[in-house]
């Protein structure tokens, strides 16, 4: 599992991607409210647009151009995170 924030994490198997929200417990980490993805690619799209989306309900973004900003910085800081993972 690679954990990109304490709001998401994207996992996977033999066919998809999961990226849900990263739940600690004990020794192992599950997702919870898990979406799956083909690819790693719309996979790290989706966690963007949750971060997002959670940004958007908690208040913090409350702006169209923070939208724009959240989205690009989430995005590099994500990709940068996965950059050893993608083939």
């Amino acid at each position: 599992m690679i954990v990109l924030s304490d709001e998401v994490a994207i996992t996977a198997d033999s066919l998809q991607y999961a990226v849900g929200e990263p739940i600690r417990g004990g020794k192992s980490t599950m997702l919870a409210n898990a979406k799956y993805y083909g690819s790693l690619n719309a996979a790290l799209r989706a966690a963007v647009a949750d971060c997002v989306r959670a940004g958007v309900a908690d208040g913090s973004i409350t702006e169209l151009r923070q939208v724009v900003a959240v989205q690009a910085r989430l995005q590099q800081e994500f990709t940068e995170k996965l950059k050893e993972v993608k083939v």
